[in-house]
């Protein structure tokens, strides 16, 4: 009989609660700040970190995963008598994490051979638009469903899943040295808000829209154009330090222009936030499938 262990890094943004109910084990992404080490989910609240960014001048700086909590890992569930093992991590292209898991699993591997069958994917993704589809395979896991059916609903929701993501202000990406300082100045002076795809590994600029009321609007159009069968899917509202007001008619238009069946609000984690800035506001949602 299958015992599954399911495992994400901390950049999945997973509420706790969930975590918690679905016995989820978190392997934590390092920050450092000022001299202090600060591991994601464990140390530091999305709230507090925002507090953090937009009160320092120095900008934390993010640490993979290491090997070795990698393989830890994979001891402790075999030890617990795990005969397969699940890891679905973040995207590959934006951060080591992926490779030292992969790394780790071949040393497992050499000491105790194909005692556990551990199985990686590369979300080519981040925050709750990989954690979300991890929280899925847990309650697939609970409901009694095979190793093989979890890891291919898995793979194919993670082939489909993609996010716009707008920021509102370019102070964050100007400190961090994202963008020049000569392109902030001129941004923020025709107050110019970006709009990125986050699709298949990648994250691009797709759009700049006009001030702050046409953020949203933007990142409506974008979805509207590319959501599949949104009456049979929920909607991702993902957010940083965002007025409330703003969430609240995002959330509002996802209804009732775009007609998702429902909207799932969900902060978006430290790792993240260091690199997109306290203002950002995201929407993940199904599309069509990737080759």
């Amino acid at each position: 009989m299958e015992k599954i262990h399911i495992m994400t890094d901390s950049s999945a943004d997973i509420p706790q609660a969930l975590v918690e109910s679905h016995g989820i084990e978190i392997i934590p992404i390092t920050l450092t700040h000022e001299g202090r080490t600060i591991r994601e989910y464990y140390d530091i609240t999305p709230e507090e970190y925002c507090k953090l960014l937009e009160s320092s001048r120095e900008i934390p700086k993010t640490a993979m995963i290491t090997p070795t909590a990698f393989l830890d890992s994979y001891q402790r569930a075999a030890a617990r008598g795990c005969t397969h093992y699940l890891g679905v991590l973040i995207n590959a292209n934006g951060s080591g994490t992926y490779q030292a898991a992969c790394l780790a699993r071949d040393m497992f591997r050499e000491e105790a051979g194909e005692a556990m069958r551990i199985e990686l994917i590369d979300s080519a993704t981040y925050t709750y638009i990989y954690g979300h589809i991890v929280v899925m395979a847990t309650q697939m896991r609970d409901q009694g469903e095979g190793f093989d059916a979890i890891c291919s609903v898995v793979n194919s929701r993670l082939n489909r899943v993609e996010a716009f993501l707008g920021v509102y202000s370019l102070t964050h990406l100007k400190k961090s040295g994202r963008i020049s300082g000569g392109a902030a100045f001129v941004g923020e002076a025709l107050g110019l808000k970006p709009i990125s795809h986050v699709c298949g590994g990648e994250v691009k600029v797709c759009d700049k829209v006009r001030g702050e009321k046409a953020l949203v609007s933007g990142i409506i159009r974008k979805v509207s154009a590319r959501v599949v069968q949104p009456e049979r899917q929920a909607a991702l509202l993902l957010y940083g330090d965002v007025p409330a007001a703003r969430i609240d008619e995002m959330e509002k238009r996802l209804r009732t222009e775009i007609g998702f069946m429902n909207v799932r609000r969900s902060p978006i984690g430290p790792s993240v936030l260091t690199n997109t800035g306290p203002q950002a506001i995201a929407v993940a949602f199904y599309g069509q499938p990737r080759g």
